[in-house]
């Protein structure tokens, strides 16, 4: 699998992509944007739990391509959606400039040179191998959001770090697909009654110094910036079902991994044993550490219950 990284190349059991650097084509069917929203900078304290909703959404509307070598990048969130030229779409989480780039979806595509993505006007969004349409075949992935419905104008779109296609297919599953990948704020609070604040499998976060990822294998992943390296994880990757990390606050400050379940009893398969702390928050800070604090706690204030010891490996 080709994956961009000026930064090198390695395994791990974390099941984090193998990544290799790929030189992007300049020509692209659609207008390359440049992020309007830089790194956000470590909050002060808790309250700054709750995501930003507005944002204007970068799109491929019906009949548009995604030529290859071409890049689609978000207007709200650091992320880019790149055609490689090697046929994988990915999806990345921009690092700093002229370093490294952190995959965080991608379509499995790759071996197939010169393919290409199209939003069609039945709702489908298809990768094609190079020569191929509608018209001729030649498709190797798709959203299967196709369909006959006309509520709506189809479109493919990135926005606050998630590539989303919006269909017309007739049942609410083919309606809309997307890759999970929606960036959350540096910070988790307990001030919550329930669960719609947690973060789901692919959410992620970032400071100026490393990106946190809940991956789609259902492992928490802490990746330094400078080099993509994994530098700590919660070991929780594996099993069927998919989890969420959250801080409800029937926990009172415990910061947890687990199953999803809409009644908030999941299983629980990590977790930090800060409870017994009321409105405690968790902190991921730009010195690459991720801390849970005491309510009146925070950088400069003391009150660390728990952080993942990665201050000192950035």
């Amino acid at each position: 699998m080709n994956l961009k990284n000026p930064g090198g190349n390695h395994t791990m059991r974390t099941h984090a992509l193998r990544r290799t650097f790929v030189a992007l084509l300049a020509a692209s069917a659609v207008t390359a944007l440049v992020p309007a929203m830089a790194t956000p900078a470590a909050a002060a304290g808790p309250g700054e739990c709750r995501n930003s909703t507005g944002g204007v959404i970068a799109e491929i509307g019906p009949g548009q391509r995604l030529e290859s070598g071409a890049r689609l990048a978000d207007k709200v969130s650091r992320t880019e959606l790149v055609m490689q030229p090697d046929g994988n779409l990915v999806l990345y989480a921009l690092g700093n400039p002229g370093g490294y780039d952190l995959p965080l979806w991608n379509s499995g595509t790759y071996g197939n040179p010169g393919a290409y993505a199209l939003m069609q006007e039945d709702g489908n969004f298809v990768i094609y191998k190079q020569g191929g349409g509608p018209q001729t075949g030649g498709g190797i992935w798709h959203t299967a959001t196709y369909g006959t419905r006309t509520d709506w104008r189809p479109k493919a779109y990135l926005v606050g770090g998630e590539f989303a296609v919006d269909g017309r297919g007739n049942s609410a599953a083919g309606q809309r697909w997307t890759s999970r990948t929606v960036e959350r704020q540096n910070q988790l609070c307990s001030d919550f009654e329930g669960a719609g604040y947690a973060w789901g499998s692919g959410n992620w976060a970032q400071s100026a110094t490393v990106w946190l990822v809940l991956q789609q294998d259902n492992n928490l992943v802490m990746y330094r910036k400078r080099d993509g390296k994994a530098i700590w994880n919660s070991g929780t990757y594996g099993g069927s079902q998919r989890v969420t990390l959250q801080m409800l606050y029937k926990d009172r400050g415990d910061l947890t991994i687990a199953n999803a379940s809409l009644n908030n009893d999941g299983a629980v398969r990590w977790r930090t044993y800060t409870g017994g702390n009321p409105d405690a928050w968790a902190l991921l800070q730009d010195d690459g550490n991720f801390v849970v604090y005491k309510k009146t706690g925070g950088p400069g204030k003391g009150g660390a219950l728990w952080n993942s010891g990665t201050y000192n490996k950035i």
